[in-house]
């Protein structure tokens, strides 16, 4: 097959690294967000503060690398106009996991939006198969802000977490009732208890189906310089005196 990316999927960022060390291959794909790759928006619940901290851009080797950034804008604009040939092209990458992760006799686990937020469960092949259908049995996993995609039955091997921002929090909390487990980034440590739940450490890896499930808030701590400073809001600073090891 004809690819026009050699490296489709991140698996040496340091939470994929850690996945190891539970026995999975962690592989990531990352996209411009929001608007920044000029082709429309792949972040539609984004938040002013999620934008401006976005670790798409602002952490990691996108923060170094223009030339990281540029080859996200290029994928982004492939989604976007060349959706069939973008598909392929992810089946074939999945497949070449799927080889990685068995010689290094890893379980692999899969995350589509490193930095985007699309729902991919909707996006079908001309055989009808979404993604995870294609996979039944690959572990997929994601973040999200947008709360319409947990109206309806995920795949059994797509976990998502919603993710807390300055403006969802009524959203998250409905979820969280619901027994859906919420992201959030604390400044200083992690509480014991946030928004009523118990909150889980989240900083140990990206294998988000793995974590108590049930209402739950995976605490994260900021990643970045703009969000270590940010005073968006996004970043809860304000949040009592407990805290758990950061």
């Amino acid at each position: 097959m004809l690819t026009q990316f050699k490296r489709f999927f991140s698996v040496d960022n340091p939470k994929a690294e850690k996945a190891q060390e539970f026995g999975y291959l962690n592989a990531i794909n990352y996209m411009a967000p929001h608007e920044s790759g000029g082709v429309g928006n792949l972040c539609s619940h984004a938040s002013p503060g999620c934008i401006l901290l976005c670790l798409g851009e602002h952490s990691g080797q996108a923060a170094m690398s223009e030339v990281v950034r540029d080859s996200r804008k290029r994928k982004a604009q492939y989604f976007m106009k060349n959706r069939a040939e973008f598909m392929a092209e992810m089946v074939f990458h999945i497949e070449k996991l799927i080889k990685q992760a068995e010689k290094l006799k890893l379980k692999l686990c899969v995350r589509l939006n490193g930095a985007t937020d699309i729902a991919f469960e909707g996006i079908r092949f001309s055989d009808g198969l979404n993604i995870f259908e294609k996979f039944p049995h690959v572990q997929f996993v994601d973040y999200t802000k947008n709360p319409n995609r947990f109206l309806r039955k995920l795949p059994a091997n797509y976990h998502l977490t919603f993710s807390l921002s300055e403006t969802n929090q009524k959203i998250a909390q409905g979820l969280l009732k619901r027994g859906v487990n919420v992201a959030a980034v604390f400044a200083n440590g992690l509480p014991e208890n946030y928004l009523g739940a118990t909150v889980l450490n989240g900083d140990e890896h990206d294998l988000r189906h793995t974590d108590q499930q049930g209402g739950f808030i995976v605490g994260l701590s900021p990643k970045g310089h703009r969000a270590k400073k940010d005073k968006s809001g996004f970043v809860i600073r304000n949040y009592g005196m407990e805290r758990l090891a950061a």
